[in-house]
């Protein structure tokens, strides 16, 4: 009889130490008495039915990601990237020299979380008698897996990193600080659900490829929010009396953000031939002027939109190819130079943006080309 009890006694043990209970916690809206088990963050109370989350004395479960490169690797990678590429500046890499290297702790908020909803709304169909509008409903079951710097990175222009695959360990702060530099937080998580949501649902909104959205409802569910720290290469450098710096992963060795100065011979020539190109295109029309194929005008249409790409091009590499900038870590930013602004809903905000300066480079083209082709075209008669 003992030994059943001391059996059961040890079987229940064991079975407590496979499946550990949290005790003592509280429901904030009935005030029942709940068992928690452990590694479980999102539950529901027993009692009243209310969505609880729990979450550790310290707020937000941390993290950090270990690091894999040291810094003689860092500074092979950052000359390596030096070196690449026909835009950045002649002799960059051969007379560039290391000003200093150091690792540095960024905290990053990761947000996991699953977009559920509908949108309504109107897909646009085009056929040969012309265009309709046919009435879609769109579900939308999205999951995503995004990271939003947790301090300050205007300096270091790292605004995103990739997690996938990487080793994540809970955090130890006095590693890290003994390692480099530990960056501290300054944003709250209410801020970055709000912000994660938002871009969320609008990348939600623009997969569902609507023309015309008339009504629509999305929520995040399974959110999942947490904190990495995650090991970067600062590697600054001077070149021509002017300090630049590159960015370098630390755990994969990838250049996050690195800014050198752009070659000024590649620029010029972008420009010209881009722009040259693109106004050929653009004024290719005579050649379909006279041509009786239902295809001719279509054809005109796709180089025009050959020739407008062409140009804006080279004017973007002409314009700001001074200073090269490129990474991992870049996000492309929402109001793009090319994109219209808010001014760009009056005639002449868009005129002054650098999508009417382009349409009316490409207006001009097709005008003059026009022209050139009437009198060529009056001459030969």
């Amino acid at each position: 009889m003992e030994q059943d009890t001391s059996a059961q006694t040890t079987a229940q043990a064991i079975k407590l130490k496979k499946e550990k209970v949290v005790k003592g916690i509280t429901c904030p809206s009935c005030g029942g008495a709940l068992d928690l088990k452990e590694g479980l963050r999102n539950f529901n109370c027993k009692y009243c039915g209310t969505l609880l989350v729990a979450k550790g004395e310290s707020g937000t479960i941390k993290y950090h990601v270990p690091k894999k490169i040291n810094r003689d690797a860092a500074i092979q990678k950052a000359r390596q990237w030096l070196g690449s590429g026909l835009a950045k500046a002649k002799g960059l890499q051969a007379n560039s020299k290391i000003d200093e290297a150091f690792l540095t702790y960024i905290p990053y908020w990761r947000v996991r979380a699953d977009v559920v909803g509908w949108v309504f709304g109107q897909e646009q169909k085009s056929t040969s008698n012309g265009t309709t509008y046919e009435d879609k409903e769109i579900k939308i079951q999205r999951t995503y897996d995004s990271t939003f710097p947790a301090c300050d990175v205007a300096e270091l222009g790292v605004r995103k990193i990739n997690l996938q695959g990487d080793e994540i360990l809970p955090v130890d702060f006095e590693n890290l600080q003994a390692q480099g530099m530990v960056f501290n937080i300054i944003s709250s998580e209410e801020e970055i659900v709000g912000k994660a949501k938002t871009f969320f649902v609008d990348d939600s909104r623009k997969a569902s490829k609507l023309d015309r959205v008339s009504f629509e409802h999305m929520d995040l569910v399974r959110e999942d929010i947490n904190i990495v720290y995650y090991p970067l290469w600062i590697i600054r450098y001077v070149f021509a009396n002017r300090t630049y710096q590159v960015v370098v992963d630390g755990e994969d060795g990838n250049i996050c953000y690195g800014k050198a100065p752009g070659s000024n011979l590649f620029r010029a020539i972008a420009g010209i031939f881009a722009t040259a190109a693109g106004m050929f295109m653009a004024t290719i029309f005579e050649i379909f002027r006279y041509s009786t194929s239902k295809g001719a005008f279509a054809a005109y249409i796709f180089c025009l939109v050959i020739g407008i790409f062409l140009m804006r091009w080279g004017w973007k590499k002409f314009r700001y190819g001074g200073e090269i900038e490129d990474g991992t870590g870049l996000v492309e930013d929402e109001k793009s130079s090319f994109s219209l602004t808010k001014d760009s809903g009056s005639v002449s905000g868009f005129l002054n943006s650098e999508a009417g300066s382009i349409a009316k480079s490409a207006v001009a083209s097709v005008a003059v080309g026009s022209i050139l082709g009437s009198l060529l075209s009056g001459s030969d008669d």
